[in-house]
């Protein structure tokens, strides 16, 4: 056994000189470990034991800082980071010592960020005015803040010689590491102007002034100096958040359904249960993977955007980011700047297996009572109005054989219906753990469902289109409730099935004669191979036509929105290959100049490729259009309506996902990096590697998929969209 304090000492010089930490890392260290030995009374390694560190861990969460408020969190697991650190140094260096694994760091709770707006940053900015040496220090400051998004003791380290030409410096900063950091024209601007007010010999590029009417310099600025001047404009201009040189970041709708690994949930239900693990698409494999949700946010919010495409609705905020197709291939794009007739990635299908809740002739049961039957509880009881006495008879015969016995079928005295009661304590309470208790404008589909197996989906959409269903004519599924038939939607994604909601405003003339304005939602089923897949797989009591009575709808064929390519290489093409285009009359393409405007198949577009290749014709737009062709997994919705909503009073939900950094929202594909989406929207790459927790910048950069000179670019758009 070796004495204490000797293992303390080699373990900090070890620290500082092979790991380079910083002094300041030492000195915390080494406080963090002395504070466990003095509490533990720990002489040598072989007293380190799990009891005394629980109790030191009891006395972390119990201790005061003076005023009544215990440790943190995050401040008691500095201590513990340490301890375990410690430790695997020692069982490195082959001392017998408890494990480190043995543990647990404390859970830290999610951290809830402040936002700053794009526009509480100009308001901040902008209040600083006059042309006085300290006026102008100031204004240079925070441009330089908010350009480069240095920590303010970096801040203080700047000298005044640089080079202004380039707009990037070299900083010193955390664990003694370098990394680039760039400086907007406007910045560049600003320190321009103070310097050339300066007429002082300090190297320092920010210094300290005194309070004189005629300020002198008193050498380099100071990082508390830094504070109190970012505080004093902040509160000049009404800002009461602590400042972030961030912008608003992208959210969903609390209702938003998410596609996890074997189950479809809201994105609320995320938050709040921290489900670690979503579906995302990977667009280079043309494959869904499992991807880690690594950060959660909510914020409140009252203005949305509707949007619709492809029979799809999805309400998100103005920031939130989905994918596009433009004349630069797929590309992210705000909902604030869609346009009626732009495309949006989409699913067409999601196939996972799913677990058996309950026998399927339960959940047809429940499909069926879920379109309008009255469950009464004081009554315990199952109401069900049923015009077909045959389907009627039909879901008695179910009844009985889940309750054991048959429930009455009566004849309504006042309509042309049949009654059908079920009675059952047992069948009350397990249809109440499902949720379909609620008023019919606002029943949902029962959680449960959506990580059942495929044979309980059909059999419970079955119920549910016996009850609501179209008869004769087209497949259609009318209903009160739109969430409740995009619920079901996401339950024909794992049927294969392709569906359309719509909406229909109608007026109704009640029996006493009142007249009401309504509106019923429809979700549709328009594709021919989907009809097919419906009538296999549904097996509904209403006859189904599944004849083509509309070319339009005749087959599911993948319409590819090719035309921002095409467009911008066609007249090149008729220049560079003019025989190109007659070429592919031989595969039937007589006017190839409509695709310039319309979605190409498949089909044309590998005659269009083989044609490229034959002509030896190469550009950049050739490979993005072979991009788009080999994403079979996905479909590209069109846009045809998009509204503004307000909503009072609501809370939006965000998340940072990895690696993929998208997930299924509503049959969407939505971009949800909020790192790489903080850096396209102009924060700062400083910024979010804090945020991320990366010890080096290098790593924030494989993270965002974003190169020096892509950052640059980015940072450079940003700021260069700001006032002049």
């Amino acid at each position: 056994m070796a004495n204490i304090e000797a293992l303390l000492k080699n373990y900090l010089d070890y620290i500082e000189i092979e790991k380079n930490r910083s002094p300041k890392t030492r000195e915390n260290y080494e406080r963090y470990l002395r504070k466990f030995f003095q509490f533990a009374r720990i002489k040598s390694e072989s007293d380190i034991t799990i009891d005394k560190i629980k109790e030191f861990r009891l006395h972390l969460a119990r201790l005061s800082y003076g005023k009544g408020e215990t440790f943190k969190k995050t401040t008691q697991s500095y201590y513990i980071i340490a301890l375990r650190n410690f430790l695997k140094y020692l069982a490195k260096n082959d001392y017998k010592v408890l494990s480190a694994d043995k543990i647990e760091l404390p859970k830290i709770p999610v951290r809830q960020l402040e936002i700053m707006e794009y526009d509480e940053l100009e308001r901040l900015v902008n209040s600083v005015k006059g042309d006085d040496l300290k006026t102008l220090r100031d204004k240079a400051i925070l441009e330089v803040l908010f350009s480069t998004g240095l920590r303010i003791s970096e801040l203080c380290g700047l000298n005044r010689y640089f080079d202004f030409n380039k707009g990037e410096i070299t900083v010193r900063g955390k664990g003694n590491k370098l990394r680039l950091v760039f400086i907007s024209d406007r910045a560049k601007n600003a320190i321009k102007k103070y310097l050339d007010k300066r007429t002082d010999a300090e190297e320092a590029l920010f210094i300290s002034l005194t309070k004189a009417s005629h300020p002198r310099v008193i050498g380099r600025i100071i990082p508390r100096t830094i504070q109190r001047l970012v505080d004093f404009y902040a509160r000049k201009v009404g800002i009461a958040k602590k400042i972030h040189p961030h912008l608003l970041r992208h959210c969903l709708y609390k209702n938003t359904r998410v596609f996890l690994n074997h189950e479809i949930i809201s994105v609320r239900e995320i938050y709040e249960k921290q489900k670690q693990n979503v579906l995302s698409f990977d667009f280079d494999k043309n494959k869904f993977i499992k991807n880690k949700i690594t950060r959660f946010y909510n914020h409140p919010n009252n203005k949305f955007i509707k949007i619709l495409a492809g029979g799809k609705e999805i309400l998100c905020t103005p920031h939130h980011t989905l994918f596009t197709v433009t004349p630069q291939g797929i590309k992210n794009i705000k909902a604030k700047d869609l346009k009626q007739g732009m495309f949006l990635a989409g699913i067409k299908e999601i196939k996972y297996k799913g677990k058996e809740i309950c026998h399927p002739v339960f959940w047809r049961l429940i499909g069926y009572i879920l379109r309008d039957g009255t469950i009464s509880e004081k009554r315990i009881g199952i109401l069900i109005s049923e015009k077909n006495k045959k389907f009627a008879e039909f879901y008695r015969k179910i009844a009985a054989k889940i309750i054991g016995r048959k429930p009455s079928l009566v004849k309504n005295k006042y309509s042309n219906s049949w009654n059908l009661n079920i009675y059952d304590v047992k069948l009350i309470k397990k249809i109440r753990n499902p949720g379909i208790l609620d008023r019919a404008p606002f029943r949902r589909v029962p959680p449960l469902i959506f990580k059942a197996t495929e044979d309980e989906i059909k059999n419970f959409i079955a119920g549910f289109y016996d009850a609501e269903g179209n008869e004769g004519g087209a497949i259609k599924i009318f209903s009160s409730s739109k969430e409740l038939l995009k619920d079901i939607q996401m339950l024909f994604f794992r049927l294969g099935v392709e569906s359309n909601i719509n909406e229909r405003n109608r007026t109704v003339k009640l029996p006493i004669g009142k007249i009401i304005k309504n509106t019923i939602y429809i979700l549709q089923i328009l594709h021919y191979e989907s009809r097919k897949k419906f009538k296999e797989k549904i097996l509904t009591l209403k006859n189904i036509k599944i004849e083509v009575n509309n070319n339009r709808f005749q087959e599911l064929d993948r319409k590819i929105p090719t035309q921002f390519l095409i467009s911008s290489i066609y007249k090149d093409i008729k220049i560079e290959a003019p025989n190109l285009i007659l070429y592919l009359e031989k595969f039937g393409i007589k006017y190839f100049a409509r695709y310039k405007k319309i979605c190409a198949t498949p089909r044309i577009i590998k005659s269009f490729l083989r044609a490229c290749h034959k002509f030896k014709y190469n550009r950049e737009e050739i490979d993005k259009i072979e991009q788009l062709l080999k994403l079979d997994k996905i479909q590209w919705l069109k846009i045809s309506k998009i509204n503004e909503v307000s909503i009072p009073n609501e809370v939006v939900y965000d998340f940072t996902i990895s690696p993929n950094h998208n997930f299924i929202t509503d049959g969407f594909i939505s971009h949800n990096s909020f790192a790489t989406d903080l850096l396209i929207n102009g924060a700062d790459l400083r910024s979010v590697q804090e945020m991320l927790g990366h010890a080096n910048i290098s790593t924030t950069q494989i993270y965002t998929h974003l190169t020096n000179k892509e950052l640059k670019e980015i940072h450079k758009t940003f700021h260069g969209r700001r006032r002049k």
